[in-house]
């Protein structure tokens, strides 16, 4: 299968960035209706934050493709070809924290190293490959 290239995975990133923050702002919504008060503070970013982590560990050790990841028709799938582990996904995970973290520098890799692989990648011992195009 044909590796993905950088552009695509920028654009998935941006659907799925679109999507937790809409997921984030129904949630807020929703528990500000229920209990008529603000959230705010170290507690409700952590849970916002959970929630972030939650739609890409489920969604990458289920199909192997978050939403965004469907629009672009890339899939995640582990070096040995099988879907990921809850522990390659969270690897996976920090691992794009880290490459964010790093100004992008994490995702940039993927221009230079051979296999077109990002440190998330190579971290959690998995790849994106392009799905073929539906009949």
């Amino acid at each position: 299968m044909e590796r993905a290239s950088l552009w695509r995975r920028l654009g998935a990133m941006l659907y799925d960035a679109m999507i937790v923050v809409a997921i984030w702002m129904a949630t807020t919504f929703l528990l500000v209706m229920a209990f008529n008060t603000e959230f705010t503070g170290f507690w409700w970013q952590s849970f916002l934050f959970v929630e972030w982590f939650a739609f890409f560990i489920y969604f990458w050790c289920n199909d192997g493709q978050t939403v965004g990841m469907m629009a672009w028709r890339l899939r995640v799938v582990s070096d040995d070809g099988t879907a990921l582990s809850v522990t390659q996904a969270t690897t996976r995970f920090a691992a794009g924290l880290l490459s964010a973290a790093c100004l992008g520098l994490g995702y940039l890799w993927a221009l230079v190293e051979p296999m077109g692989r990002s440190w998330g990648d190579l971290m959690s011992g998995s790849h994106v490959v392009v799905e073929p195009k539906r009949s």
